[in-house]
């Protein structure tokens, strides 16, 4: 009686269900790695708008006069700001008559805009409230 050896090995169906598998994996780790990068990207340019913002709001009351009506400008990467600014009315329903407060509010609005060479604008808008003196000369 002859030996038969019995030889090992894996078939054919089962090396295709292997690489199969092993393609599916690799697509869902390219997704992923995709998915991160462009999320990545994203958080990146919010955080430069958001220190731009931060930069034009340091500016206001010190190079950007506080008072009524707006200025715009450009950052040096070609994002483009305008601020606008606007007396800000607060009620007073106290007991007393107040006809002169010794502050004045501004409402301050920035908006950025960027990407105007490509498809799609965007705009990201900043809003704060600043106080001035009173200037007690203009009040009857």
């Amino acid at each position: 009686m002859p030996n038969q050896t019995q030889q090992q090995g894996f078939t054919l169906v089962e090396i295709i269900a292997a690489f199969t598998i092993l393609a599916m994996t690799f697509m869902v780790v390219l997704e992923i790695l995709s998915n991160s990068s462009a999320n990545t990207i994203k958080s990146s340019e919010r955080t430069e708008i958001a220190l731009e913002a931060g930069s034009i709001m340091a500016e206001i009351g010190i190079t950007i006069p506080i008072e009524e009506g707006g200025v715009s400008g450009d950052f040096e990467n070609g994002h483009r700001w305008d601020v606008t600014m606007s007396p800000y009315d607060i009620s007073y329903e106290g007991d007393t008559v107040m006809d002169f407060a010794p502050i004045e509010l501004y409402h301050i609005t920035l908006t950025i805009r960027w990407g105007h060479g490509s498809a799609q604008e965007r705009v990201a808008e900043f809003y704060s409230l600043r106080a001035v003196a009173a200037e007690y000369g203009e009040r009857p």
